[in-house]
């Protein structure tokens, strides 16, 4: 439990165990972050699934179709800021990060075999996500609709992505009465140098 005794170390600790939750169970609420990014004259959020976080290499993972607005952005611009929110705690965690994405290689297939069939409807779309149609569609082949299999999920392939976001910084505030608390966990030289600011 962080409070306004915790010490610069405790909070680093206590940010990445949190962002490793929400990697891992789904129930936690880092488990759906906001991911911003921008093509140069317009900033885009959307909300996301946070898949893995590593936090021996400050990553932050998830998935896309390699056809989206965000995907587009990443390949002009890798900077991309993720936004967490523990309403019950009254936490939140900004992230700065530069995103590498991979598309039809080794660390995309790895991944892509270890997800069931019944998961990889979002890449199945004949329709890149964002297209606008006439009528409304689920933007699903039949085929997933009735049984999805290895088989026939496996032209999704072509459009996973997986992205992968190195944290260079991250803004922590928790909300508390009293006195809220604020910090900035910056990552230089090889290491993490943290230090408060006001909130």
């Amino acid at each position: 439990m962080i409070h306004q005794e915790s010490s610069l170390e405790e909070i680093l600790a206590h940010v990445w165990g949190t962002l490793a939750r929400g990697g891992a169970d789904a129930k936690h609420p880092y488990h759906f972050p906001v991911l911003a990014t921008s093509s140069g004259t317009d900033i885009h959020q959307r909300t996301v699934v946070l898949r893995h976080t590593n936090i021996g290499k400050r990553h932050l993972v998830c998935y896309s179709d390699v056809r989206t607005k965000k995907v587009h952005d990443l390949k002009l611009n890798p900077s991309a800021h993720w936004l967490f929110y523990d309403h019950q705690n009254k936490e939140q965690v900004r992230a700065t990060t530069k995103a590498t994405l991979h598309h039809q290689d080794e660390v995309s297939r790895q991944i892509w075999e270890q997800i069931a069939p019944q998961n990889r409807g979002d890449y199945l779309g004949s329709n890149a996500p964002g297209t606008k149609v006439e009528q409304y569609t689920s933007n699903l082949p039949e085929v997933f609709l009735h049984q999805p299999t290895v088989e026939n999920t496996e032209a999704g392939w072509k459009n996973f992505c997986v992205i992968v976001s190195e944290v260079q910084a991250i803004d922590f505030l928790k909300l508390m009465k009293g006195g809220h608390l604020r910090s900035k966990l910056v990552w230089e030289g090889n290491q993490w140098h943290a230090h408060w600011i006001a909130p």
